[in-house]
C-alpha cells in the first residue's frame, strides 16, 4: 500500500503540467551542473524554454518535423521515445519562471534579476562587456522542463548555450534517472551557430 501512495505521489510530482516543481529543481540542477578549471559558471536563464519551436511561431507541420527528427534521433538499443517528445513538448509551450537557486561551486548561476541581460540591451555592450565584466561567465544557458517516465526511468530536457554571437548550441538530451543521479544515454543537436 504505501508503495501505491509513493508511486501516486511521484507521478503527480511529475505530472504539475506547465508548472515548475520541487523535482524539476533538483533534476535541473543535475542538468545544468558544470565543472570549469578556472572555477566559472554559465548564467542560467530562469525562464524555461525549448530551443525556437514556441518563440518564432513555427507552424504545426515544422514542430511535427522537429518531434520526428529528435524522436528518430534519440533511438537508441530499441528504446522508442515519441511519446516523451510528444510530453516535452506539450509540458513547454510556455515559459515557466524556475525556482532553482543558484550554486557557483556547482558551476551555474540564476539570473532571477536579469543583470545578465543589460549587456543586450541598447549600448549594453554585447559579449565583448559580458566577458570584460564577467570573465568567469561561460556563457547563457536556457533549458526546458524536464519530462519524465515512470515505468522506464527516462528523461527527457533540452538545454541550450550561448557563448558568443556565433558560437552556441541545443541539445536535446534523454537520460535514465535513477536514485537521484542522470546518466545520458544519448542526445541530438537541434541548433547551433
Amino acid at each position: 500500500m504505501a508503495f501505491v501512495v509513493l508511486l501516486l505521489t511521484a507521478s503527480a510530482v511529475w505530472a504539475a503540467g506547465n508548472m515548475g516543481t520541487e523535482e524539476d529543481n533538483r533534476v535541473l540542477a543535475l542538468v545544468v551542473k558544470q565543472s570549469y578549471k578556472d572555477g566559472g559558471y554559465t548564467v542560467v536563464n530562469p525562464e524555461t524554454g525549448l530551443s525556437h519551436f514556441f518563440y518564432h511561431d513555427a507552424d504545426a507541420d515544422e514542430i511535427r518535423r522537429s518531434k520526428q527528427y529528435i524522436a528518430k534521433n534519440l533511438q537508441t538499443n530499441g528504446i522508442v521515445v515519441t511519446e516523451l517528445v510528444d510530453r516535452l513538448f506539450e509540458r513547454n509551450k510556455k515559459p515557466v519562471r524556475l525556482t532553482l537557486k543558484s550554486s557557483p561551486q556547482d558551476g551555474y548561476v540564476m539570473n532571477f534579476d536579469s543583470e545578465y541581460a543589460k549587456y543586450f540591451k541598447d549600448n549594453g555592450g554585447g559579449w565583448e562587456k559580458w566577458y570584460k565584466e564577467n570573465p568567469k561567465a561561460h556563457g547563457r544557458t536556457t533549458v526546458s522542463l524536464p519530462v519524465y517516465d515512470q515505468k522506464t526511468g527516462l528523461l527527457l530536457v533540452y538545454m541550450g548555450t550561448q557563448w558568443h554571437w556565433l558560437a552556441g548550441e541545443g541539445w536535446v538530451i534523454l537520460y535514465k534517472y535513477e536514485k537521484g543521479k542522470l546518466k545520458e544515454i544519448n542526445k541530438v543537436m537541434m541548433w547551433i551557430s
